[in-house]
């Protein structure tokens, strides 16, 4: 089952962020009556089928939270890079006021204006 899920993996990139909870849910959801439909075909107690039960539920839990740990690098990663614009633009307008002061010094005063 495992080689299945591998073959499936999804591409969160290419769907929006419900659509991929839906597709993963979705995904759960077979393999969860797969792996039942296992169990009964191994002729598995119903203690030994509720322990399966918890250990995909765990299972599900650790890539759930996989996923959410993903979504949020992303979206540091974007805010990351939203402030590192925002201290470029920053860093050029304190270029070009630098530079207008200096322009303004080299200047001859002109008559008529007194420099305080």
């Amino acid at each position: 089952m495992e080689n299945q899920n591998q073959g499936q993996q999804i591409n969160s990139q290419q769907l929006s962020y419900q659509q991929f909870q839906e597709q993963v849910q979705q995904q759960q959801a077979q393999e969860r009556v797969q792996a039942q439909q296992a169990l009964r075909n191994a002729g598995l107690d119903q203690r030994s089928q509720q322990v399966n039960q918890v250990v995909t539920e765990i299972q599900n839990i650790q890539r759930e939270l996989q996923l959410a740990e993903n979504q949020l690098q992303m979206q540091m990663d974007a805010q990351k890079r939203q402030i590192q614009s925002i201290l470029q633009r920053l860093q050029q307008s304190e270029q070009q006021v630098k530079s207008a002061m200096n322009t303004l010094a080299a200047s001859p005063a002109q008559p008529g204006i007194p420099i305080q």
